[in-house]
């Protein structure tokens, strides 16, 4: 069973320039407007002029499948200092819940870095897996790339969640037990080019069945 992913070089042309002010300004203009969803992150404190919103659906069926954006926004700085899309990919492993395809940007600038630190990582955690599933493919990330991956299965591992590779040519899908075992699967994940856009990391509160 395999599932369309969103193009990589899209996705660069999205990020690839948010550092820049008037670029970062233009994507605040369009966000800011958002659901404030800063109290529904377990954890989250966030210093004064930061917000944390969420928007769905914004670009329409520019992208096929339903999808949502959670955006840092500084009210101060009229910046994004963290931008996140996520795209839903019903029935992929699980019929029970849809599972979660997430692309991550944070700025560069200084004077984000303290509010940005574990972030990425609150999250992904104190909020995308409340409802969700998430499946990974480093093939669609930017900016942190695959550390940014390795880094959360490791996390999950501590908080005694589930933690799998999956190939999605094949469907062969692998049950990550221990640190040692991402070390393990780290090669057959990302390290073959002609098959990595196809392997996937996956991270899920509940344990998925193997075949």
């Amino acid at each position: 069973m395999s599932i369309r992913l969103v193009n990589p070089e899209k996705v660069n042309e999205v990020f690839a320039h948010l550092n820049g002010s008037s670029d970062n300004h233009t994507l605040y203009v369009a966000l800011m407007n958002g659901v404030d969803i800063t109290d529904q992150i377990k954890g989250l404190l966030l210093s004064p002029g930061y917000r944390m919103v969420r928007i769905d659906g914004r670009f329409g069926n520019r992208i096929s499948q339903s999808h949502f954006e959670l955006a840092l926004v500084n009210d101060m700085s009229k910046e994004v200092a963290y931008y996140n899309r996520v795209v839903i990919q019903p029935n992929v492993v699980v019929t029970c819940r849809p599972v979660t395809q997430i692309l991550v940007w944070r700025i560069l600038k200084r004077e984000h870095r303290t509010v940005l630190h574990e972030l990425a990582g609150q999250v992904f955690f104190g909020y995308l897996l409340e409802s969700y599933n998430v499946i990974v493919s480093d093939m669609n990330q930017t900016h942190d790339g695959i550390s940014f991956w390795q880094a959360r299965m490791y996390d999950a591992l501590a908080y005694n969640m589930h933690v799998y590779a999956y190939d999605m040519i094949t469907c062969e899908l692998r049950k990550i037990l221990t640190q040692n075992d991402v070390s393990r699967q780290e090669s057959w994940l990302w390290g073959d080019p002609e098959h990595h856009q196809n392997r996937l990391a996956i991270i899920s509160k509940s344990e998925l069945p193997i075949q």
